[in-house]
C-alpha cells in the first residue's frame, strides 16, 4: 500500500556532495527492475465457434437487435472509441488522469506508462496472432444485413478476438493493479468499450469473451513480475499535488 511505500522514501546518504532532504522523491528508483514482456505468440485462445454453429447463429441474431436499436448517445460513444488514433490512445489518457489524481512523480508515472504500453503491445500482438490463426469472418461477412452506424466501416482483419477489447481489458487490469481503488470504474469502462464493438456490428460476443480471457492471462504474467521489481506496489492515497519536475 502507499503508506508502506512512503516508508521507503528516506534518503540514505552515500557521502555524495552533501544534498539532503527529509522527503526525497523516489530515492530508490535507480534500483527498480525493468519488466520483461512475452511475445504475443506466447498466449493462446481457444478456437472460436464454427461459422454454422448454433452459438454463432445466436450471436448474429443478438447483433442484429443491438445494431438496429441504437440511441444517438450510444452511437456517439461507439464513435468515440472507434474514431481515434489507435485503440490504446484513450487508455493512455486515462493513465495520465490517474497519475495526476494520485500525485505520482516522474519515475513513478513513467513506470505506469511503461508497463501499460508493454501490456497493450503484448495484447495487440497476441490478438493478431490469434486473428490470423483462426481467420474468423466478421459478423457482416456471415450476415450482410447487419447495418453499421453511419460513417463506420468493417476493419480489414479477422474478427476473433477483438483488438479493442483486449486493449480495454488489459489496460483495466494493469491500471487496477497500480490504482486498486479505481478497479470497479476501470472494469466498467473496459466492459463498455468491448460492448461498443458488438453494437457497431463488427464483433461477436465470443470475440470479446476471448479478448477478456487473453487480457487476464497477459496481465497476470506482468503483475507477477511487478511484485518483485522493487518499485512501489500500488497507490491508494489521492494526492493531486505531484509534479513532473526533475
Amino acid at each position: 500500500m502507499r503508506k508502506e511505500n512512503e516508508k521507503k522514501q528516506e534518503q540514505v546518504s552515500n557521502g555524495g556532495m552533501g544534498w539532503v532532504n527529509k522527503h526525497p522523491v523516489t530515492p530508490d528508483a535507480g534500483a527498480w527492475k525493468s519488466i520483461n514482456f512475452k511475445g504475443g505468440g506466447s498466449y493462446k485462445v481457444e478456437p472460436p465457434p464454427d461459422n454454422n454453429s448454433e452459438k454463432t447463429k445466436k450471436e448474429l441474431e443478438e447483433l442484429k437487435k443491438l445494431t438496429a436499436n441504437l440511441t444517438e448517445n450510444e452511437i456517439t460513444y461507439i464513435k468515440k472509441w472507434a474514431i481515434t488514433t489507435s485503440a490504446n490512445t484513450l487508455w493512455l489518457e486515462k493513465a495520465e488522469e490517474l497519475i495526476g489524481k494520485y500525485g505520482l512523480m516522474g519515475a513513478e508515472g513513467a513506470r505506469v506508462h511503461a508497463v501499460l504500453n508493454g501490456a497493450i503491445y503484448t495484447g495487440s500482438t497476441a490478438t493478431f496472432q490469434a486473428k490470423y490463426q483462426y481467420l474468423r469472418p466478421r459478423p457482416t461477412d456471415l450476415d450482410p444485413t447487419i447495418q453499421l452506424p453511419e460513417g463506420m466501416s468493417v476493419p480489414a482483419h479477422p474478427s476473433y478476438p477483438s483488438g479493442h477489447s483486449t486493449t480495454a481489458w488489459v489496460s483495466a487490469y494493469i491500471l487496477s493493479y497500480f490504482f486498486p481503488n479505481e478497479r470497479n470504474e476501470l472494469e466498467e469502462l473496459a466492459a463498455s468499450v468491448a460492448l461498443t464493438r458488438e453494437q457497431m456490428g463488427i464483433h461477436f460476443k465470443s470475440d470479446n469473451e476471448a479478448s477478456k480471457k487473453l487480457a487476464q492471462d497477459i496481465a497476470n504474467d506482468i503483475i507477477e513480475q511487478l511484485k518483485n521489481d522493487r518499485a512501489p506496489a500500488n497507490y491508494t492515497k489521492v494526492n493531486a499535488s505531484g509534479n513532473v519536475g526533475h
